[in-house]
């Protein structure tokens, strides 16, 4: 999430329409805003929403286990409240698991995990595309769905050694003991699944603050003679994360995230110094992560940063995001962490030159290789690692200028991050200069007639792409698209200076999640490069 091009190109010219007063009042409005949410340390804790995913799963969990209590009655009245719902997946898991809590028979054909696990491949990366449909055959599994044909353990049955991270090795043992329990299946796979399992600790811990991961552990050691008690421990463990209406979050914080990417936008959108030094400061505290067990299998990014201080599971985002923080805002005071911070990164860059999200050997990622090109721009020693990046991700750009889908549901977030990724290349740099082209190209070519942008083209305007779009072309040379964005957001925003919308951020991708400020913090990220970018829209 760089904050504008260390080159400084030359001034846009105020766009035709766009009123300087209007722009700086709603900068000042969203800055108060995400202020008046960050604690006098300066770290931003926000709260993530409740999802139909986790919910039908607790639900689940809770009939399966006979469990009856008022969070019950909550949690019943959260999903009927989306049986409706407009996505296909939420409205089968809210109906399958309040079937089930009626003592109704699911029923079902085994063609509807196909044909759901399906339409989640369409919005994932390939490389992920087995894991992902196997973990839907699993979610379904234990709403009473038939298996598809299909349907196998991870592995094909025999002990996985491919590089993965905690989280991912952890749900491929839930998924292996689930499906297993649905095939009639025993073997030494599934022996070393419940091992990796007991070892988070369920009965007492939400381990990684992972609520969902929590809930796949349980719903597979309800499958497992013998852990009777620790299902029953780990249900009342989760029941005191159970939100006010009633339903359960993806995960139960995100504090770092939040901290670093809103400090970003904060300081490209000028607010106040003696904020941004407090949460440089708490972040910089936070370099490690938690001190708990690693279950990863391959090299895994230690000395970064997590999403959260309870999450030992550092990853290339969060340690990215943090060091341009830091960077930006004191990088003299600093210098130690950011130092171990960068080699942290260098460490999992892979041979491609690409960076991926957890662990050395794992797939390289565009969006996320474009995140560790930001942080590691002003570090001369790493040129020739940053050029190699540079050239993995023009090798990845697709045809339409676009890339694989990364962390987001918008099209628009991994164009914006290469670009600005590009910004850091040198001025003999044709490869880069040419990706730089076809993504500003795209980028205009799909903007709504309205000034804004959906999450995929043709889709109705939305903040966060909007944001996105805008950020992007704040860094070409064409004020009209610019203008139109941004009569767009000024439009949009509420009364209490904030912004609304469908959320971006996915996980595991492609399911979405929502911090309601994680929709504010792009925005303003946007309003800021257009202060630095634009004519008389700064100071």
């Amino acid at each position: 999430m760089k904050i504008a091009d260390p080159a400084r190109p030359a001034p846009l010219p105020l766009p035709e329409g766009v009123s300087p007063d209007e722009v700086r009042q709603a900068t000042a409005r969203l800055i108060a805003h995400i202020h008046a949410r960050t604690d006098e340390d300066g770290a931003i804790r926000e709260r993530c929403e409740s999802r139909v995913l986790e919910s039908a799963l607790a639900l689940s969990l809770m009939s399966r286990t006979g469990t009856d209590s008022p969070a019950r009655g909550r949690l019943l009245a959260y999903l009927r409240g989306h049986q409706e719902s407009p996505d296909p997946l939420d409205r089968v898991l809210a109906s399958r698991a309040i079937g089930v809590a009626a003592g109704r028979e699911p029923g079902g054909d085994r063609a509807l995990a196909a044909t759901l696990a399906s339409g989640v491949l369409d919005a994932a990366p390939g490389f992920i595309s087995t894991r992902r449909r196997l973990m839907v055959y699993a979610v379904l599994s234990v709403l009473g769905c038939p298996l598809p044909a299909d349907a196998a353990l991870p592995g094909g049955g025999g002990v996985p050694t491919d590089p993965l991270h905690s989280w991912a090795a952890v749900q491929q043992a839930a998924i292996t003991l689930i499906l297993s329990d649905a095939l009639g299946v025993r073997n030494r796979a599934t022996e070393a699944a419940l091992d990796t399992l007991l070892a988070t600790d369920p009965a007492t811990t939400v381990w990684e603050g992972y609520a969902l991961m929590h809930l796949l552990v349980l719903h597979a050691l309800a499958g497992t003679p013998g852990h009777e008690e620790t299902v029953r421990r780990g249900l009342a463990t989760l029941l005191r994360h159970q939100r006010t209406d009633g339903g359960f979050p993806f995960v139960l914080e995100m504090h770092n995230w939040c901290t670093s990417t809103g400090g970003l936008a904060l300081h490209a959108a000028g607010a106040d110094r003696a904020l941004l030094r407090r949460m440089a400061a708490t972040l910089a505290a936070r370099r490690g992560g938690a001190p708990l067990r690693s279950l990863s299998r391959g090299r895994a990014l230690t000395g970064g940063w997590s999403m959260s201080p309870l999450v030992a599971q550092n990853d290339v985002d969060d340690t990215s995001c943090a060091l341009e923080f830091l960077q930006a805002v004191d990088p003299v005071a600093h210098a130690r962490t950011v130092r171990g911070g960068v080699a942290a990164l260098l460490a999992v860059q892979g041979a491609d030159g690409g960076f991926p999200t957890y662990v050395e050997g794992a797939s390289s990622e565009p969006c996320m290789t474009a995140a560790a090109v930001c942080a590691l721009g002003p570090h001369p020693a790493a040129a020739p690692r940053r050029a190699k990046a540079l050239a993995f991700l023009a090798d990845s750009q697709q045809a339409d200028g676009g890339f694989e889908p990364g962390w987001s549901r918008s099209r628009l977030h991994s164009l914006f991050r290469v670009r600005l990724a590009a910004c850091t290349a040198g001025p003999d740099d044709r490869r880069s200069a040419g990706m730089a082209a076809r993504i500003e190209r795209t980028v205009r070519e799909t903007q709504n007639a309205d000034g804004g942008w959906g999450m995929r083209p043709g889709d109705p305007s939305d903040d966060i792409s909007t944001a996105y779009g805008l950020i992007t072309l704040c860094h070409a040379d064409d004020p009209r698209p610019v203008g139109a964005a941004l009569t767009w957001l000024l439009e949009r925003q509420k009364a209490d200076g904030s912004y609304g919308g469908p959320p971006d951020m996915v996980g595991p991708r492609p399911f979405a999640y929502h911090f309601p400020l994680l929709t504010d913090i792009p925005v303003l990220l946007a309003f800021g490069h257009a202060r630095a970018r634009v004519r008389h829209l700064g100071g």
